[in-house]
């Protein structure tokens, strides 16, 4: 009887042990440089002081939503926190996948942190809390130093929509080119089939008062459609209609154009900041010191002002534990650590995204590089923290990369073919929130006009600029010319003098 007994507790003390040393894991993406050994740098300390070990596991971003939705939904082979994008969080939280943390918020400290991001931390109109801000992405204009000192193009160059588009075409009429005879362009982003197309539409449109969604008697509606968002959208699309980013751009994706920057083949992209912080670390760091963006140096602007002004986007990462987690307190304990003040400066400084938290941000702003993007979160938007965002950020991609198919074939673009795809998506987002299609939807005569109007305004722009610098020229000619006469006259009264005093000479003799 002793035997067996003494043999059933080996066994569970033998379990137990196991399940107790079980490292806490973490889901993370990757996230700037070298972003898992940074990681398992700052949590042996986490280590050291509780005596649980972690295990850091890297989903890379085109698996992550799959694994993540099937981990969380069945409860197998889940972490114990894991990072999900902003957009993320109402999705999950509304499926009750994620742990509620409000019994937790006087250890949290919402007031810690930067408003914009925040809010990203529940579902919209819920005071429940759901995740806790871990970085921001701050997108911003990134700018080739070395080009723009060589064009002599400075910050009041182009803090507006219509002064960068100007810096554009100066760009582009100087057919800069590389040592090898690559040729410079001046402005490019991605096209179809990139999951980044509405982040990089919707700082023009937020700038110019437009918005996706809008949310009217406490529902949420489809905006596409509205005069504002269609300016936003006009406006973007007039950097190729304009021919300043060559339209074959629009078959390349975020990486490819972000690698052509690096490589120092385009004067400005809007980006995430993660580059910046790339540009000092080593290479074998996964950094881009001596590369050719390294040493041209990379300079940021915020995005140029519409007429609602600089509007930037805003999103990035929170940490949640999955409510299915059977060891709450200890993943609880790992998120805390996770968040704490010290450890996003020390991880934010890895990647090269911003912190959070107000008082990092604080020492932040001392440099003066990453002080513009702490600049743009006092302006910054996110998108709306509704539970169907997930699908509507679907309809978007595909409505935008319709548009690109029009553009990028030649003789398939018109003003008909871009209101049919806007119209039905529009619709399509109504479906997707649940509301009715409105009936004073824009007709496709008065989209027409205001479309045309806001290219055109553009285009007087640019003969108006040219107009000044004719009238310039010609003024300056006309300067010159009455200089000219006085000169003439000058000399021509002089002569007479001087014939003058020879002619009285000559007499006196």
């Amino acid at each position: 009887m002793k035997q067996i007994l003494f043999f059933a507790f080996f066994v569970f003390f033998t379990i137990s042990t196991a399940f107790a040393t079980e490292p806490l894991t973490i889901w993370i993406m990757p996230n700037g440089a070298s972003p898992q050994e940074k990681l398992e740098q700052e949590l042996e300390l986490f280590t050291k002081s509780t005596g649980i070990k972690t295990k850091v596991v890297v989903l890379d971003w085109g698996e992550a939503w799959n694994r993540i939705s099937t981990a969380l939904n069945t409860g197998k082979d889940m972490p114990a926190v894991l990072q999900l994008g902003t957009t993320w969080i109402p999705y999950f939280a509304s499926r009750g996948e994620l742990l509620e943390l409000n019994p937790s918020l006087s250890k949290i400290d919402p007031s810690r942190f930067v408003p914009v991001s925040f809010y990203t931390t529940h579902v919209d109109g819920d005071t429940s809390i759901y995740s806790v801000p871990w970085f921001i992405d701050a997108r911003a204009i990134l700018a080739n130093e070395r080009i723009l000192k060589e064009l002599n193009i400075k910050a009041n160059d182009i803090s507006t929509y219509k002064g960068f588009l100007k810096a554009l075409k100066k760009i582009k009429a100087a057919s800069l080119k590389l040592d090898d005879g690559t040729p410079i362009q001046a402005y490019a982003f991605p096209g179809r089939n990139d999951w980044n197309i509405p982040h990089n539409f919707a700082p023009w449109i937020w700038s110019n008062g437009g918005n996706f969604v809008v949310k009217k008697n406490n529902t949420y509606q489809s905006n596409l459609l509205s005069p504002k968002t269609l300016q936003g959208i006009a406006l973007y699309l007039n950097f190729v209609l304009d021919s300043v980013v060559d339209a074959a751009n629009l078959n390349l994706n975020t990486a490819q154009i972000s690698q052509q920057f690096n490589n120092g083949e385009i004067a400005f992209i809007l980006n995430t900041s993660e580059i910046v912080m790339q540009t000092r670390f080593q290479v074998e760091d996964g950094g881009l010191l001596h590369s050719r963006i390294g040493n041209d140096g990379v300079v940021v602007f915020p995005v140029p002002s519409g007429s609602a002004g600089s509007v930037s986007f805003i999103g990035g990462s929170n940490l949640a534990i999955p409510a299915k987690y059977k060891n709450k307190k200890q993943a609880l304990d790992l998120l805390l650590y996770l968040t704490q003040d010290q450890f996003l400066d020390a991880y934010t400084k890895q990647i090269g995204f911003l912190p959070p938290s107000k008082k990092v941000l604080e020492s932040w702003s001392q440099d003066s590089v990453y002080n513009v993007l702490v600049e743009c979160l006092k302006n910054g938007q996110t998108y709306r923290g509704i539970t169907q965002w997930g699908e509507i950020e679907g309809i978007l991609g595909k409505t935008f990369s319709s548009i690109w198919a029009s553009m990028e074939i030649e003789g398939l673009y018109s003003e008909e073919k871009i209101y049919s795809i806007l119209r039905e998506n529009d619709s399509l987002i109504n479906v997707a929130l649940g509301v009715n299609q409105p009936k004073d939807i824009i007709s496709l005569e008065q989209f027409k006009t205001l479309w045309s109007s806001t290219l055109e305004e553009m285009k007087m722009d640019e003969i108006f600029s040219s107009e000044e610098k004719m009238s310039e020229a010609a003024n300056k000619n006309e300067e010159k010319s009455i200089v000219d006469k006085k000169v003439s006259i000058g000399i021509f009264i002089l002569m007479l003098l001087f014939g003058f005093i020879f002619a009285y000479q000559r007499k006196k003799k």
